[in-house]
């Protein structure tokens, strides 16, 4: 036992003091003998509410930092009733009092829980000269029995089974069940009543072991574990499930409880099953509908094929006659006879270039497909050399990333990349500053290219129809074209399980994105 504990003379007065010492030494014998018995501690107060005495137990406790403060002040407060004010207006008519629940904080900072009966003191003359009480430090317990009414909360409301269990007392030992939740019971196919009421070896059936000794081991040490059994269900059947015991934390001195986390295995199996069969079904449905899809497209491009091949007959008789119109009668036509002629004549040269262009895509989604790393970077410039060429003045600034390494097919790489900077150099051929930018970022399969230009852009209202055969944004007169360039790209994209989109604003350019595909190599 620590020594008695004071303060000065003078801080809780003469008439305290000679009290104190008038104590009998059998009444010191006994408070000394609980002291080191209980888990109380004995202290004293005197008139005032100052406490001027702590006799501490074989734990020593946090009391004994008070001595010479009152009691309850310094921010104590209650922990649940008596009503505070109540229990000082007690204190003041001098009452006794028991199992008063408060809390309070020590100079560290750490609250503590104190559970406090007391009873007046007087002298020899009737006089109260303070209280005398005794203080049970409860932290633990408290905490421990919030954490159960919180875990039970918890449960109650959870979807998998879940069951409390409690160590049992008697001399042969085992454990009970002392509540379940519904899904727990639906598992069981039992009611809550008759788990309570079931002895722990009739849970489980003879296939699962030693999984009830295994259990109480676990739940006596106050340690985790997992199982894997076979619960004995109400009529006979059994059912595998994956346990998992989860003690709950609280003091030593109470009886070891913990929560069965149940898993049922059987009805993830048949869950997973019926998963497998519905994955089986939608797979042949989408191998079949993958193959009615290759079917049409297969149907489209022998189609497109074939009438844009059996088209160009017609047009290349409306361009000779046309011609042979021009050459034989010119002399007779007026000057609104030739601006109509000269119309035929181009609007079949523009036939003749878009039957062109629908038998080329026409070719290249037929083709096969090979993938080889090509040079992207030096691809760009070979075509920027190629446009300047064609166009000798125009001033056009072409700016290319270096080092752009794909894995991609060569050939329909080539045409991706002429429709998209083709298009650059066409839609900025109005700019006297005109600028077109190639590069990329990212790695591997993220590798995201762009193409820029500060051309005449787009309305981005309108950007569903850049990828679609003969759609256009800009009319003939703006800029001429056949309208399958995109559509082109497109196909060539989808080709290479690629991705395309673009940003635009009128007058402000143009940005086309791409990838090429989850096989894109980092450069």
């Amino acid at each position: 036992m620590k020594p008695q504990h004071g303060v000065p003379a003078e801080a809780v007065g003469t008439e305290t003091e000679e009290c104190v010492a008038r104590s009998q030494p059998a009444a010191d014998a006994a408070q000394e003998v609980r002291a080191r018995l209980s888990r109380d501690l004995y202290w004293e107060s005197d008139v005032d509410g100052r406490i001027v005495r702590v006799d501490e137990g074989a734990v020593p406790g946090p009391m004994a930092l008070r001595i010479g403060q009152c009691l309850w002040d310094d921010g104590a407060l209650p922990l649940d009733g008596p009503d505070w004010q109540s229990h000082r207006a007690r204190l003041e008519r001098h009452e006794a009092f028991s199992e008063f629940a408060w809390v309070w904080t020590d100079p560290t900072g750490r609250p503590w829980i104190a559970i406090d009966s007391g009873e007046p003191r007087h002298d020899p003359d009737g006089r109260f000269i303070g209280y005398a009480g005794l203080s049970r430090e409860a932290s633990a317990d408290v905490i421990g029995e919030r954490c159960r009414r919180l875990a039970t909360a918890a449960l109650r409301a959870a979807h998998e089974p879940v069951a409390w269990i409690e160590a049992l007392t008697t001399a042969s030992g085992g454990w009970r069940v002392i509540w379940a939740n519904a899904a727990a019971c639906h598992l069981f196919d039992r009611t809550e009543r008759e788990l309570l009421d079931l002895p722990d070896r009739m849970l489980f059936s003879s296939g699962s072991g030693d999984a009830n000794r295994v259990i109480e081991t676990a739940l006596r040490g106050r340690h985790g574990v997992k199982l894997q059994v076979d619960i004995a269900r109400k009529h006979g059947d059994a059912r595998t499930v994956d346990l998992r015991l989860e003690p709950l934390p609280g003091s030593s001195s109470l009886r070891a409880c913990a929560a069965l986390l149940l898993n049922d295995r059987s009805e993830a199996l048949q869950q997973t099953r019926a998963a497998d069969d519905r994955l089986a079904e939608l797979r042949v449905q989408m191998e079949a509908r993958a193959n009615q899809l290759e079917a049409s497209s297969r149907e489209l491009e022998s189609f497109t094929y074939t009438v844009s091949h059996d088209l160009r007959a017609p047009i290349r008789v409306i361009e000779g006659f046309a011609r042979i119109l021009e050459e034989d009668y010119g002399d007779q036509l007026d000057r609104p006879g030739h601006e109509h002629l000269q119309r035929i004549r181009s609007a079949a040269t523009r036939m003749t270039g878009m039957v062109d262009a629908l038998l080329e895509l026409s070719r290249l989604s037929g083709q096969s497909l090979s993938r080889e790393p090509i040079d992207l970077s030096r691809l760009a410039d070979v075509i920027a050399d190629e446009l300047h060429l064609i166009e000798p003045r125009r001033q056009c600034v072409i700016t290319v990333q270096p080092r752009m390494i794909a894995q991609a097919d060569p050939l329909l790489v080539r045409v991706l990349l002429q429709n998209l900077i083709g298009n650059a150099w066409k839609y900025s051929s109005r700019r006297e500053d005109a600028h077109i930018e190639f590069r990329c970022t990212g790695q591997g399969a993220d590798r995201v290219y762009c193409i820029e230009d500060n051309g005449a852009g787009f309305d981005l209202r309108y950007a569903d129809r850049l990828f679609g055969v003969f759609q256009r944004l800009h009319s003939e007169s703006e800029f001429p074209g056949t309208g399958v360039g995109l559509a082109t790209v497109a196909r060539i994209i989808r080709r290479h399980q690629g991705r395309i989109w673009a940003e635009s604003a009128i007058d402000q350019g143009s940005r086309f994105y791409f990838t090429l595909g989850p096989d894109t190599p980092t450069a």
